[in-house]
């Protein structure tokens, strides 16, 4: 079981949990397949994310390449800022270790 971000949601993903109103009611079944419309109405309703069958190191099939360019495209702005690329680095090198490759030393930056 995963959690993923509504928004990142694709068709043919199936809940593992049951979606629940405010009060807790289940408004959408676990083991509902989700098709364009169910995936567009979650997003209506605001909720942040659900839960999807599949391992949560399951990168979607997506290669190391594809998955670090996806980071370079969420942090292309802000390239300037120190602790912004910290971060980036950090989720570089975790990507790298759960992909089997050895971590990259960075250097420091001269001041």
């Amino acid at each position: 079981m995963k959690r993923v971000v509504v928004y990142e949601l694709l068709p043919d993903m199936v809940l593992a949990r049951p979606v629940t109103n405010a009060n807790g009611l289940p408004i959408v079944a676990a083991g509902t397949v989700l098709n364009a419309a169910l995936i567009q109405r979650l997003q209506e309703l605001g909720l942040p994310s659900v839960y999807i069958e599949g391992d949560a190191l399951d990168a979607g099939g997506k290669t190391l390449e594809e998955l670090e360019a996806e980071l370079d495209h969420r942090f292309r702005h802000v390239a300037h800022d120190p602790v912004q690329q910290l971060i980036l680095r950090t989720l570089r090198t975790h990507l790298r270790a759960t992909h089997g490759m050895a971590p990259d030393i960075e250097k420091p930056e001269a001041a």
